[in-house]
């Protein structure tokens, strides 16, 4: 490998930057996606990149039977959506109005699951008189992105050494040492060169780089993170998915440990989850700088309670790696024969053959038998992609970094998905084996009715859904982008009110009135060049209007007087 060269970092990526040779470029973070099924294995990885925007290289180490045939670029969102249902999030629960009888409900009991259809309500559009199956329209195409980089598998360290010097690029020093026990296990490296002119800032000399996707015919158990290692900035994050048909996941050679879940927090929580979670992780680091986080772990039907975002779409399966699967499985179990129609199904389309000439109902027959068939597919797809979603996250660098992580498959659980109860809305904290998996990282802030009682029997601590009156944004806040979050804003001693004994916290906040607030703009002058703020209302302008009318108001009475 080069040497003399400046050391571009590569963090928690499996593998290096190369670049010009001139200044230092950095990979914050790595999310990578691992779908298995059978044999076969599906691993997608997205880093961000910081660095100079010109034309470099991301080389990874990946298994010896990958071919460029078997790489593949993705649009970001898929990851990002995977990121956003499995991350840590903030819900309010409220309570409703005490003299309002009856059961109060969950603000994730209403649907968020986005449409795969092209109808409404189960009707085509062209024609709503007409209802028709939903599986008739979803979308099973799995799908790619072209353009931001240029793919090769290269054969050792010498291939490598020619692709550089054919591209004019360079890399760093301590590369050679860093992917060497990898090569020596036979494995090879995937170049990509990156386009600077196709890649998407997000600000100053910060990148979002596309998820890179390939397969091999055998389990992924190990992620090559020491590859990374030839020159580390201060921590780096990694955040693993898996995606099993059967099992929720844990890495074995590390101490796996559920972070605080359903935990009771004060509302400086809320839009500033992922700053909050930098503390928590940061204090449970100083405890065991070898903790990894199990986070998250749902089937795929759901994303929690609450759901961040709508559940994963075929098609969102297929682009991370179901369509691999799928050409593995036979053509006649791919798509089964649908079952004989039902006496009423045949009724139905006779009815529609009224009137029709002889022509058009042979191509009417021909549509029902392909809309069944369709049909068929569809549901034995959505059979075959059911999975167990687990989110594993390492914050680390390279002294506790030792070795690689390797995955296991680890028993059900449940957790974060107990209620709040009583006055002080205590719910269960705790993590515990389980029929299925249904874990999550919950932080709940309650909001008391305040109305005035005014019935023989209240029903009160009914701990809930938001009540119709209350205007705020639907939106469920989650611990994201934690390397560009601030990890000392936030104290979780001073917002955290529920005992935590991994935190050494008792649920008594020690100074709840001290946390820091985002730095804000100067205010603008108005009128007279004053402002009056009420610390009482989130609206300072609202304040000043009040304070105006009431001078309206005043000068309106003397002049009565008068």
């Amino acid at each position: 490998m080069a040497a003399g060269l400046t050391p571009l970092s590569a963090s928690a990526f499996p593998g290096f930057i190369a670049g010009k040779g001139g200044e230092k470029a950095v990979v914050h973070s790595t999310h990578a996606v691992i779908m298995e099924r059978g044999d076969r294995s599906v691993v997608t990885v997205m880093a961000d990149y910081e660095g100079p925007i010109e034309d470099f290289a991301l080389v990874m180490v990946v298994p010896e039977d990958v071919t460029a045939e078997r790489v593949a670029t993705l649009k970001r969102d898929y990851v990002d959506r995977v990121d956003k249902l499995t991350a840590p999030r903030f819900h309010d629960f409220y309570e409703p109005d005490p003299c309002e009888p009856g059961e109060w409900g969950q603000e994730w009991e209403r649907s968020l699951k986005a449409s795969d259809t092209g109808a409404v309500l189960g009707q085509f559009k062209t024609d709503p008189e007409k209802k028709v199956a939903k599986e008739l329209f979803v979308d099973t195409e799995a799908k790619q992105k072209k353009g931001e980089y240029e793919l090769e598998v290269l054969d050792g360290e010498g291939a490598l050494k020619t692709w550089l010097a054919k591209v004019g690029l360079k890399a760093p020093a301590e590369a050679g040492a860093a992917v060497a026990p990898y090569l020596e296990q036979g494995m090879k490296l995937l170049v990509a060169k990156v386009d600077a002119n196709r890649i998407e800032l997000v600000g100053g000399d910060r990148a979002q780089l596309s998820p890179i996707r390939f397969w091999t015919e055998r389990p992924y158990e190990k992620f090559p993170a020491r590859a990374g290692l030839a020159s580390a900035p201060p921590f780096q994050e990694l955040v693993l998915y898996v995606f099993h048909p059967e099992k929720r996941f844990e890495v074995k050679n590390y101490h796996t440990m559920f972070p605080p879940t359903n935990i009771t927090v004060t509302k400086d929580v809320w839009e500033r989850v992922g700053e909050f979670y930098n503390g928590v992780y940061d204090k449970l680091l100083a405890k065991d700088p070898k903790t990894v986080l199990a986070e998250f772990a749902w089937p795929i039907e759901g994303c929690g309670e609450p759901c961040p975002d709508a559940p994963l779409m075929v098609s969102e399966l297929m682009s991370l790696g179901g369509d691999v699967f799928e050409e593995a499985i036979p053509e006649a179990d791919r798509r089964p024969e649908p079952p004989e129609p039902t006496k009423e199904e045949e009724e139905k389309f006779k009815a529609t053959l009224e009137g029709k000439k002889p022509k058009e109902k042979k191509e009417a027959k021909k549509a029902w038998e392909e809309e069944r068939a369709q049909i068929a597919y569809v549901q034995a797809l959505q059979q075959r992609n059911k999975y167990i979603l687990s989110r594993l996250h390492y914050r680390y660098n390279a002294t506790t970094l030792s070795e690689d992580l390797e995955l296991a498959p680890a028993g059900p659980v449940e957790g974060g998905i107990d209620l709040p109860k009583g006055p002080k809305g205590v719910a269960s904290t705790e993590v515990k084996p389980a029929k299925d998996s249904r874990l999550q990282v919950r932080f709940n802030f309650l909001e008391p009715n305040i109305k005035a009682v005014n019935c023989e029997k209240p029903e009160r601590w009914r701990w809930g859904k938001r009540p119709r009156e209350v205007m705020r944004l639907r939106k469920t806040w989650v611990a994201d982008d934690l390397t560009r979050k601030s990890r000392t804003q936030i104290k979780p001693e001073q917002v955290i009110l529920s005992p935590v004994p991994a935190l050494g916290l008792t649920g008594a906040p020690t100074n709840e009135a001290k946390v820091e607030a985002k730095p804000e703009k100067p205010a603008e002058k108005e009128g007279c060049g004053c402002r009056i703020v009420d610390s009482k209302s989130p609206h300072p302008k609202a304040s000043l209007l009040m304070l105006a009318l009431g001078g309206v108001a005043v000068g309106v009475r003397r002049k009565r007087r008068r």
